[in-house]
């Protein structure tokens, strides 16, 4: 009897650890891994206005570097009188890729006016560049134009999904993005223009004018007087 009360207190015993053991699993901190997040800036532009700027930048908020070979993104904007010209490397953040860029400093892929599409890779095979924790580098530097007839207002500027918008390790293999971060144009009223120099100077020369006009009037106003007194007989 106690040789089998002894046996099922093992086992119990044995049932608590390997209980605890899973719990401490499942409740143990998972394998660390990056979150990338790839986000679009915020700007502001006036109506009227040409080779505007906004950055698309990429952030390593994880608790881990990773390797990044290559990506591509896309944006699109259903403002109609906001159109994307151009994209290139001159962001505000540092480059990803730096002077190692495979495309740039031009970067410009296909774009319909409202919508805009780009890609990169690290210029040397089978390699990429190390992004570090608490790290965020520019992906492209967008130029967009604004018409002049243009609302004020505030307008999403939206990233596309994947495939369209995403990353690759040094050997083309895809990694994960956690978040992708829509950010905003603004337009202004467009400013009125303050007058030229020329506008200036021709204004300057009208008034002269006007005022040369005025005195040889008034002086030839003088020379008749002078001219109808002098026929007067004495």
């Amino acid at each position: 009897m106690e040789s089998k009360l002894s046996f099922t207190s093992r086992y119990l015993r044995l049932g608590f650890v390997l209980a605890a053991g899973v719990a401490a699993c499942l409740l143990g901190p998972t394998t660390a891994r990056a979150d990338l997040i790839i986000s679009v800036q915020s700007v502001t532009a006036a109506a009227g206005s040409s080779a505007n700027g906004i950055d698309v930048e990429l952030s390593n908020l994880g608790p881990s570097a990773v390797t990044i070979g290559g990506f591509s993104f896309g944006i699109s904007i259903a403002n109609l009188d906001i159109s994307f010209t151009g994209a290139n490397t001159s962001t505000a953040a540092a480059y990803i890729f730096g002077t190692d860029s495979l495309f740039g400093p031009i970067l410009t892929g296909p774009t319909s006016g409202q919508s805009l599409a780009t890609s990169d890779l690290f210029s040397i095979p089978f390699s990429g560049i190390t992004l570090d924790t608490g790290t965020t580098v520019g992906l492209g530097h967008v130029l967009f134009d604004v018409s002049p007839n243009a609302a004020s207002g505030s307008f999403p500027v939206d990233l596309a999904l994947f495939p369209t918008t995403s990353l690759s390790d040094e050997s083309g293999n895809d990694v994960p993005i956690d978040t992708l971060s829509s950010g905003r144009i603004t337009i202004t009223a467009q400013a009125v223009p303050e007058p030229s120099s020329l506008s200036m100077l021709l204004s300057s020369v009208g008034l002269v004018a006007v005022m040369v006009g005025w005195r040889r009037r008034a002086g030839a106003s003088r020379t008749s007087t002078v001219l109808t007194e002098a026929t007067v007989p004495f």
